[in-house]
Order: structure tokens, then sequence, then C-alpha cells
């Protein structure tokens, strides 16, 4: 015994693990499976954060999920089938735009009126006329001449004539005598002269010689007559004594009808 205790490696050896054992006693107990903050905390900062692992050289790359790739093209799709009635409209409407300015740079013609179809004849002025006053046989009655006024279309184009025409007595020099026809009251009718064709209305004159000394007694050198609706005149020929007094009608006129 004496022998052992006086051995130096041996008490050198015992105060070593006292020593180890007063340590471990003064040490601070951490649960089980917990990391130090500051270890984890060291951990964190040295890791870099933004990159991945790499692979090493001749490393196989492990096969994708089945059931993930499934479900990642399903979703694609249904975007897409989303996304697809959106884009049309627009599609549609931005054909329609570019049609819209194509036709308004180009012009889309718009139709025309019968461009092939004759001009409507206007009315029968009396420049296109050519006239003359004619006896009816068998036309004198008692105080009274009946006579036929014609009117010929002499231009090159049809015309219209429809009413009455306007019909006076006129001097030498082309000055009216006296009052103008009355209208007889006969039915107006609407006649298209082709060139060449007439029209005819009768015309009753009466003699101004029954008037007496009322009537103004003036030679006539004819009659001047208005188309109707028509703004110029023409003068036929007739040498008649007629009326210089405005308040005796020498003459009544009916309207103008397609010569028979």
């Amino acid at each position: 015994m004496t022998n052992l205790l006086g051995s130096k490696p041996w008490i050198t050896a015992i105060a070593a693990t006292g020593a180890v054992i007063a340590l471990s006693g003064c040490a601070p107990s951490e649960p089980a499976g917990s990391a130090s903050p500051s270890a984890a905390t060291q951990a964190a900062s040295e890791a870099p954060a933004s990159e991945a692992p790499s692979a090493e050289p001749g490393a196989i790359s492990p096969a994708p999920d089945p059931a993930f790739a499934s479900a990642s093209a399903s979703t694609s799709a249904s975007e897409s089938a989303a996304a697809a009635p959106s884009a049309a409209p627009s599609e549609s409407a931005g054909a329609s735009a570019s049609a819209t300015a194509a036709e308004s740079e180009v012009g889309v013609p718009s139709p025309s009126p019968s461009a092939s179809a004759p001009a409507a004849a206007g009315t029968c002025s009396a420049a296109q006329l050519a006239g003359a006053v004619q006896d009816q046989p068998g036309g004198g009655a008692a105080g009274s001449v009946y006579r036929t006024l014609v009117l010929t279309n002499a231009s090159d184009q049809e015309c219209v004539v429809d009413g009455y025409p306007g019909v006076s007595f006129v001097d030498a020099s082309g000055t009216q005598i006296g009052a103008p026809a009355d209208r007889d009251g006969s039915e107006t009718a609407r006649v298209t002269l082709a060139p060449g064709e007439s029209v005819t209305t009768t015309l009753r004159q009466t003699n101004a010689r029954n008037y007496g000394a009322d009537c103004g007694i003036t030679p006539a050198a004819g009659l001047r007559v208005y188309p109707p609706g028509a703004t110029d005149s023409l003068v036929l020929p007739q040498e008649i004594p007629a009326c210089s007094a405005t308040s005796i009608v020498l003459m009544t006129v009916g309207t103008l009808q397609p010569a028979s």
C-alpha cells in the first residue's frame, strides 16, 4: 500500500480524473437533440444563401416524380385554355380594325343612282316648241269661233306639258292687247312629248265687234302662248280684231291633250 501511494504516476492520474469530473459538473446541461443557438446561427451564416449544392461530376440526377410532372402539365393546359378565349376576341377585333382601315384607304364604291337610266324629262319650254292656230271644220258659232291650238316638240329631247297654256292677243310689236284667255275648266293631263310629237287644245275666240264701243277695237297681229309652267313664250301669227278693254275677255282655252 505504501508503495502504491508513493507512486507518482498514480497520483497524477487520480488528480486528472477529479478535475474532469469537477468540470463536467459545472457545465450547464442542455436538452438532448437541441443545437446551440450560436452554433446554428454560425452554420446558417457560413452556408451560401442562394446557391444549391452543385452536383458532383458523374452524379446522376434523380428522375422527376411522374405525379408532379402530370400535375404540372395539367396546370399548364388549364392556363392555356383559360387564356385562349381572351386572345380570340382581341385577334378578331384586330382583324376587323385592319379590314376597316383597308376599306377606308381603298374606298368602297357606293352604289350610284342608275347611271344607265335616262334623266327625267323636264317641262317643255317655249324654245323647244313650235305652234300653230288651226281652224276647226264647222267651228263657227253665233258670235264665236272654235279653233285648235297646236304645240309640237321641235327639239331633240323629250319634255313634259301639264295643264293650261297662257294665251293673249299681241300687236305687231309684241305688246299684249286686252285681257288674257280664261280657262274652260277641263281636266288636266300630264303629257310627255317625244321629239316631233304634239299636244292640242280647243281655243274659243269671240268676235270683238260684238261689244261695240266698249271694246276699243285694236287689230292683233298674233297670239302670245306660254306653255304650262314655262317662263318664256312663243308668238303665233294671227291677224284678228281684239279689244283693248281689259274688262272684256274674248278667248277661252282648255288643257293640252295628246294630239289624236
